[in-house]
């Protein structure tokens, strides 16, 4: 069987009520981890092709809409086009129109303002339901080979670590007898706001076209359309 291909007699559902949860999750975290060994070994090829598999597999589009739709705490809140997947029929229909990212376009995200403590406001970009699924989709299958890449004492946007971490990490640093008696610490103004583009993407050999049009994506605030050449359009 040719290693690249998903099995899909474990797919035979007709309605969102059918699905088998632990199987999908189990389909989704069997191709991860194969991803993940993938990227140790630096087989780049593997990771690429297991990255296009997963994102074609039936078990991880199934696994995203459940996670953007039902456990996400802004599974209420629409996008441009007012558009929530809040019910097992419209979740099963959305799957149903097809999550391919073959033809796919996403729309402009939504500008909305969320207050900051000290007072001022960070501008946040709310992307529509779908387009939310499928970036989830594409993120399963990116992740676990940055996981594989990342510096070990890196905390920041990853699965399994808190900030918690990142405080015992840096107490038991600061514990020993040999370490620096100084601490830097900075911050990066406005990184996600003006993030070049370019090179973001030059780090990605797959699903480029895909990222590129998130980030080309544009946003609508009160009714006006912006584009975005620099920056991520969800902030």
């Amino acid at each position: 069987m040719n290693p690249f291909i998903e099995r899909t007699e474990d797919h035979l559902y007709t309605t969102w009520a059918d699905i088998n949860w632990h199987a999908v999750e189990e389909n989704v975290r069997r191709l991860q981890e194969r991803i993940y060994r993938a990227t140790t070994n630096k087989a780049w090829r593997t990771v690429k092709n297991l990255q296009k598999l997963l994102v074609r597999a039936t078990s991880n589009q199934l696994l995203a809409i459940r996670r953007i739709t039902q456990e996400n705490q802004g599974k209420h809140t629409a996008g441009i086009d007012g558009m929530v997947y809040d019910t097992p029929k419209a979740r099963w229909k959305l799957f149903q129109e097809g999550l391919s990212l073959k033809r796919y376009k996403p729309r402009p995200v939504r500008r909305v303002y969320i207050p900051k403590d000290n007072g001022k406001h960070r501008p946040l970009g709310i992307p529509t339901g779908k387009d939310r699924v499928m970036q989830a989709i594409v993120k399963a299958a990116l992740e676990p080979e940055w996981e594989a890449r990342f510096e070990a004492n890196s905390y920041g946007f990853r699965p399994g670590r808190c900030t918690m971490d990142a405080v015992t990490a840096i107490h038991t640093t600061m514990n020993r007898k040999d370490c620096s008696p100084w601490v830097l610490d900075t911050d990066i103004s406005g990184c996600f706001d003006h993030i070049d583009h370019g090179p973001l993407l030059a780090k990605l050999p797959v699903f480029t076209t895909t990222l590129r049009q998130w980030l080309k994506a544009g946003v609508v605030e009160v009714g006006f359309f912006s584009p975005t050449d620099t920056g991520t359009p969800q902030g």
